[in-house]
C-alpha cells in the first residue's frame, strides 16, 4: 500500500530585513528576521556555508529571561562547541530542540507578532559564551545581536548523541529550518530559492518551489544531481554550560533530514593545469564576500595567480559537450597577496566576482571553491532537498505564478 501523497503549500517569498547587496555601509548578506520562542524577534544572516541556527540561548527562556527557564515545548540535549576557522573564535553552549519558530517575521498594526511560515521541530545551537583557541580559558557572554541560520547541505553539522554508544541511542544533528517549513500546518515543498534581483514581490528569498517549477518559465533555471550520504555525526563535547534535560525527561524523537553532498563543479586557472578545467566541488557560500578555494595541482599560489584569469563552472551532467548549469570568470590582481589574501582585478571582473581570493589547504584530491555569496550577482541559486538537485538560471526580476 503506496504512502499517502503529501499536498504541500504554495511557495512564500521570505522578506529581508534590509538590502542585501551594494547596500553602503554593509557587506553583501541576506538576512532575516525570526520569532523565537522566547517570543522576542531577531535579526539573523542567512548562511548557505552551515546547517543549523545558532542565537542566544536567552532567546529560547521564557521572555529572553535566564531565570524564568526554557519557553514552552524547548528541550535542552547536550553540550555543544563551534570553532570557526581559520580565526579561532569559539561559541560555547548547548543543544536545544524547538518545537518551532517564525520565518519572516515582524509586529503587525496591533504590534502582534505575523510571519510568512514556520519552521520546526528543529534542533538549534544555544550559545551563552564566547571564546577564542589562543586564549581557551576565557570566556566572555555572548553577543546578544549575534545570529546565524545555515541552510547549507553538505556542510559538517553539529550533533549530540544521548545514550551514546546504547542500544536506545538518539543523535540530535542542527537541523535545516527552510527544509522543516510549513503554512498554516501544511507542509512547504523542502527547497529553496535564492536571488539577487528578487525571486518574488517580497524579497530574495522563496521557499517552496519544486525543481519543475525552478525549471520552467519564467525562471527557466537548470539543475545537476547532488549525491545522497549518510550524514555525519561530531563527536560529544563538555563545556561548563548547564544542559542537562530536566530530571525524569525521555528523550524526544530526533528530527531528520535528507543529506546531500557538495555539488560538482570545474576551476580553470589560465596559469595553471594548461588552462584545462580542474575537476572540483563547489560551495556557494552567503555567510562570506569573500572566495576561498584549495587547488592540490598548485604548489605556489603566489607565482600563479597573479595576473590570472579564473573561471568557475558547474558542468551540465547529461552531456559532456553541453554548455555549462554555471560559469563566471573574474581577473585576479598582480599585486602581492596580503596574509595570504589574493585582491580581485575589479576592472576586468564583474559583479559576481568575489571580495578577494583566500587559498586553503586541500581537503582531499579534488579541487574545491567557496564562492561566497557574490555569486548570486549573477545567478539565482536553487536547492532540492526532496530529489536532491542543484540548480542555478541567470538573474532577473521574476514573479512566480
Amino acid at each position: 500500500m503506496s504512502d499517502t501523497p503529501i499536498t504541500y503549500a504554495a511557495p512564500v517569498d521570505v522578506p529581508v530585513a534590509r538590502q542585501p547587496f551594494n547596500l553602503q555601509g554593509y557587506n553583501n548578506s541576506l538576512n532575516v528576521t525570526i520569532g523565537t520562542p522566547s517570543g522576542l524577534l531577531h535579526e539573523v544572516q542567512v548562511d548557505t556555508g552551515s546547517t543549523g541556527i545558532v542565537i542566544p540561548a536567552t532567546l529560547l527562556m521564557v521572555d529572553g529571561d535566564t531565570s524564568k527557564g526554557l519557553a514552552a515545548g524547548v528541550v535542552s540535549l547536550g553540550p555543544a562547541q563551534i570553532t570557526y576557522h581559520p580565526s579561532g573564535n569559539t561559541l560555547a553552549g548547548c543543544l536545544y530542540l524547538v518545537p518551532s519558530l517564525l520565518i519572516g517575521a515582524s509586529l503587525n498594526d496591533s504590534k502582534q507578532v505575523v510571519s510568512v511560515c514556520e519552521a520546526g521541530p528543529l534542533v538549534v545551537f544555544g550559545a551563552q559564551y564566547a571564546g577564542n583557541t589562543s586564549t581557551p580559558g576565557v570566556q566572555n557572554p555572548v553577543d546578544p545581536g549575534m545570529g546565524m541560520m545555515g541552510v547549507g547541505f553538505g556542510r559538517p553539522a553539529l550533533s549530540y548523541t544521548a545514550n551514546a554508544g546504547q542500544s536506545d541511542q538518539v543523535v540530535y544533528t542542527l537541523s535545516n529550518p527552510f527544509l522543516s517549513a510549513s503554512v498554516g500546518g501544511q507542509p512547504l515543498y523542502p527547497s529553496y530559492l535564492l536571488s539577487s534581483a528578487g525571486s518574488g514581490a517580497s524579497g530574495y528569498i522563496s521557499l517552496g518551489v519544486t525543481t519543475a517549477q525552478f525549471t520552467a518559465a519564467p525562471l527557466n533555471g537548470q539543475t545537476v544531481a547532488l549525491t545522497s550520504a549518510k550524514p555525519p555525526v561530531t563527536p560529544n563535547v563538555t563545556n561548563d554550560c548547564n544542559c542537562a534535560p530536566a530530571s525524569g525527561t525521555s528523550w524526544p524523537a530526533a528530527p531528520t533530514q535528507p543529506y546531500w553532498l557538495t555539488g560538482p563543479a570545474t576551476i580553470t586557472i589560465s596559469t595553471v593545469n594548461d588552462a584545462l578545467p580542474l575537476k572540483a566541488t563547489l560551495l556557494l557560500d552567503s555567510g562570506v564576500t569573500g572566495a576561498m578555494m584549495s587547488v592540490p595541482q598548485v604548489k605556489n599560489w603566489a607565482s600563479s595567480l597573479g595576473g590570472a584569469e579564473i573561471t568557475i563552472a558547474v558542468p551540465n551532467g547529461s552531456s559532456p559537450d553541453a554548455e555549462p548549469v554555471m560559469s563566471y570568470s573574474f581577473a585576479m590582481s598582480s599585486a602581492a597577496p596580503v596574509k595570504g589574501i589574493f585582491a580581485i582585478d575589479t576592472a576586468l571582473s564583474t559583479a559576481a566576482a568575489p571580495a578577494s581570493l583566500e587559498p586553503v589547504l586541500p581537503d582531499g584530491d579534488i579541487a574545491f571553491v567557496n564562492t561566497g555569496i557574490n555569486l548570486l550577482l549573477a545567478y539565482n541559486y536553487f536547492f532540492d532537498a526532496q530529489l536532491g538537485q542543484l540548480g542555478f538560471a541567470p538573474t532577473a526580476p521574476v514573479t512566480l505564478p
